[in-house]
């Protein structure tokens, strides 16, 4: 599936609502106030960045598209937490701030755009342009992620089955009896 405007908007739609009865009955269920959650719209997203990541080599087409909507993604008591970077931080990682190249089981260029509370990274793949992987924490080296005894893993063929699946996860989280 192709990220469209359209999808985008009803995903993020969707994700604001969850995300405010998440965090509403949040305390209730755990005993204890929640974090900051929110799924942040991009209000103003910087052209600059978005033109460098749709002109970088092996950025998929959907992640621009994405940004063009979506700020960042904040759910830090979802499980170990989930978060989608910032455009600028997901450039700043193509640039060398983070893995562009994973070796081990696969060995695929990546473009890291998010991350967990446990320390792995969520990248896709450059090759394909769709993959989603979860790489747990790993040695990095010269931008080049190395698996450790934990294996990568594939979490979703493409980004946006990925964010249908954490739509579903957060959906799933929301007691209706609170």
């Amino acid at each position: 599936m192709t990220i469209t405007g359209e999808w985008i908007e009803g995903w993020i739609s969707r994700m604001e609502a969850y995300t405010t009865a998440f965090t509403a009955q949040f305390e209730g269920q755990f005993g204890y106030p929640p974090d900051e959650n929110f799924v942040a719209r991009a209000a103003a997203p910087d052209p600059a960045v978005l033109d460098a990541l749709a002109d970088a080599d092996a950025v998929p087409q959907d992640l621009v598209s994405f940004y063009r909507k979506v700020d960042e993604v904040c759910l830090p008591d979802l499980e170990a937490g989930f978060f989608i970077h910032h455009a600028s931080q997901t450039l700043d990682g193509i640039r060398g701030e983070l893995p562009t190249r994973i070796t081990g089981s696969r060995d695929d260029s990546v473009v890291v755009f998010g991350s967990d509370g446990g320390g792995a990274l969520y990248a896709l793949s450059g090759t394909d342009g769709s993959t989603v992987y979860r790489l747990p924490p790993s040695r990095v080296e010269d931008g080049v992620y190395t698996e450790g005894a934990i294996p990568c893993e594939i979490v979703a063929p493409a980004l946006a089955d990925h964010l249908a699946a954490l739509e579903a996860e957060l959906a799933r989280q929301i007691n209706p009896a609170v």
